[in-house]
This record gives C-alpha cells, sequence and structure tokens, in this order.
C-alpha cells in the first residue's frame, strides 16, 4: 500500500484529503508542521509527501532542502501542494527537488488524488 504524508496546517483540507486518499487505497499519515514532516520521514517509509509551502517551524522550501540532504529516503516523491502561484516559487521547488506542483486552488480533493496519481506515474 502506499503511504503519503499529507503536510497541512489547515485541519479541515487535512481532514478532507486524509479521507479521499484513504477511500483511494493509500495509508496516510498527517503533519500540521515542517518539522513534524521531518520526523515521520526519519521514523517511516514514506513514499509520497504532499507538502503545503506555507506551514509552520520549517517552511515547504525548507523541508524539500531537508529531505533531499541525503539523510532520508531519496525515493521519496514531494508534490507541492500550494495557493503560492508565482512562478519564482514554483521554480525554486523544483530546484529543489520537489517532483511536482499543484495548484491547490485548481484542484478538488478528489481530483487531487487523481492528478497525484497522474505525478507519479510518469515518474
Amino acid at each position: 500500500m502506499t503511504k503519503i504524508l499529507i503536510a497541512e496546517d489547515d485541519l479541515m483540507i487535512s481532514e478532507i484529503y486524509q479521507k479521499k486518499f484513504t477511500e483511494k487505497g493509500y495509508e496516510v499519515l498527517t503533519a500540521f508542521s515542517g518539522d513534524q514532516v521531518l520526523d515521520i520521514a526519519k521514523k517511516q517509509k514514506v513514499d509520497i509527501v504532499l507538502l503545503d509551502l506555507l506551514i509552520p517551524r520549517l517552511d515547504g522550501f525548507a523541508v524539500i532542502e531537508n529531505l533531499r540532504n541525503g539523510k532520508y529516503d531519496a525515493n521519496i516523491k514531494i508534490i507541492i501542494s500550494s495557493n503560492l502561484s508565482q512562478k519564482e516559487d514554483r521554480d525554486r521547488v523544483m530546484a529543489l527537488g520537489a517532483n511536482g506542483f499543484i495548484l491547490k486552488s485548481q484542484f478538488t480533493p478528489s481530483e487531487m488524488v487523481e492528478e497525484i496519481k497522474k505525478i507519479i506515474s510518469v515518474e
């Protein structure tokens, strides 16, 4: 079973995503801050991190840098789910090692699950 870590500080959005991914057969973990993401990724095998950029304690940019520094599983897929839509933000996360970028406001939670599947299957 594919294990996805949803890093989202909005509890309502996190719960909706958790429900949708669980319904589609994913094992779901949640984190509400950047340091929680790193702690979970260190202790458990995670296949995908669905990462909001604006989360407390360590923002998404710092989380990507940490996940790609060689101390974590290099096979973790990092998909950014954010409403930061500036080209500079998108370019920066991809340069840091993200595998994809989804503009959160353009997808319903069900569509988000399908978009993640597409991104992962392309790699």
